[in-house]
């Protein structure tokens, strides 16, 4: 069943013609009206849900939520997830993912250091949903989890791990995969229908040879660790369940860390150290970041060999993934997956913060020209079918409304995965 996708309207991109007289005062003024001009962009109706009588009760349900690590976002949008899964409680297997940098900036501190109470909190405020809702939770790190290079980033990581299995250890059925500071692969069965494979995609770039630490990890290499993959994409369990990727790093996207760039990230890229910091210094932000010199961005070369590697692992099994999951871009994106590596590339990256993004070639795409976070939720059937529904905060929904107006959760798109006979 194919269904109509609804079209998401574009940033608007203006010239701007510097005459003899430019004074960086009237380019700021001018460059702010622009952007306010812009307003944001509106989502198109979506097609009804299919009624329950075409798509019966699911027998798994995976959420898939990225980049919730900042708890100042004000957004409800935990709160809808946790009460969408709460409302499956004792019907299908449910498992939430949530897909790195889930603590903004630098990862998990020390006890005592001056950031350890904010860290702590973005934790346990995805915690909380897991606990609440009975779900099972799977957190997978991201680069900002990492922190700073070398051992410093590595204890980070290492902390995280740590505070996550001691949560697990007092009856919340929550896991940080794969093992802090270890590359995975490590799969998981959701019911009968899904298998969950977790990756530490940070893990493969920064120690893309060999880690320069003693690992007692399993697989302990990168080339041991794309093995692996091909291992679970030949087995017995690929065989006969969907196979869903959830992994930080996007294998595709139309975001910031793919070359798009929106109109205040080429202007006033400062604002993003600081806020209220309209510096002009534009174009300059687009071009370092589009030469390649952060191993987060798809222009990187490590970052690129990463994404092969992991496309050809997908290649060599004789089941091919579903869906490869991920967070990285703080925008909500859907792509088909064409040669790289799955059927489906989903960017679920909204949960706390949000950036620009191009539709481009994407099903869907939504972003900060919208202002909406949100989450995916994956539904998975006895009959094959996989049932895709992207939910937002809704507030939009609330834009010139009257005051105390408050926004729930609205559907922005939704697909057909999988129809029965796939």
């Amino acid at each position: 069943m194919e269904v109509q996708h609804a079209k998401v309207r574009q940033p608007q991109h203006s010239q701007h013609r510097a005459g003899p007289s430019w004074k960086p005062a009237s380019f700021v003024l001018g460059a702010l009206a622009l952007l306010a001009g812009c307003g944001p962009a509106r989502f198109d109706p979506v097609p009804p849900l299919p009624v329950r009588s075409e798509a019966p009760q699911p027998e798994a349900v995976l959420y898939l939520v990225g980049d919730a690590g900042d708890p100042a976002s004000g957004s409800p949008i935990l709160d809808f997830l946790r009460e969408d899964a709460t409302a499956r409680a004792g019907g299908p297997h449910v498992a939430i993912a949530f897909l790195g940098d889930n603590i903004y900036e630098s990862g998990l501190h020390a006890p005592g250091h001056p950031e350890r109470d904010h860290d702590e909190r973005a934790l346990e405020l995805q915690l909380e949903v897991v606990r609440r809702s009975g779900a099972r939770g799977i957190l997978v790190p991201g680069n900002h989890d990492w922190g700073p290079g070398g051992e410093a980033g590595l204890e980070q990581i290492r902390r995280q791990a740590a505070y996550v299995s001691a949560a697990a250890s007092e009856s919340l059925d929550v896991a940080f995969l794969p093992i802090g500071g270890c590359p995975g692969p490590v799969m998981e069965t959701l019911g009968e229908t899904a298998l969950l494979v977790a990756i530490d995609t940070e893990w493969l770039l920064r120690y893309e040879r060999e880690p320069p630490f003693d690992s007692a990890c399993e697989p302990a290499s990168a080339a041991e660790a794309y093995r692996a993959l091909r291992e679970i994409f030949n087995g017995p369990e690929a065989a006969t369940r969907r196979v869903v990727v959830l992994a930080h790093h996007t294998l595709k996207t139309n975001g910031s860390h793919g070359g798009y760039f929106g109109l205040k990230d080429q202007l006033f890229p400062l604002t993003h150290i600081w806020a209220p910091l309209y510096l002009p210094i534009p174009f300059l932000y687009p071009i370092g970041r589009n030469s390649g010199i952060s191993h987060q961005d798809m222009s990187n070369p490590t970052n690129r060999r990463m994404r092969d590697s992991l496309a050809a692992a997908a290649a060599d099994g004789r089941a091919r993934p579903l869906a490869v999951a991920s967070g990285h871009e703080h925008s909500l994106q859907v792509f088909r997956g064409a040669d790289l590596g799955a059927d489906w590339l989903l960017v679920s990256g909204a949960g706390s913060r949000l950036r620009s993004v191009e539709k481009g070639d994407a099903l869907f795409a939504a972003g900060s020209q919208h202002g909406e976070r949100g989450f995916m939720r994956l539904e998975f059937f006895l009959d094959g079918r996989v049932l895709l529904t992207v939910i937002t905060d809704g507030a939009a929904d609330c834009r010139g409304a009257e005051e105390g107006c408050r926004p729930g959760p609205a559907v922005r798109y939704w697909s057909w995965l999988r129809p029965p006979s796939g």
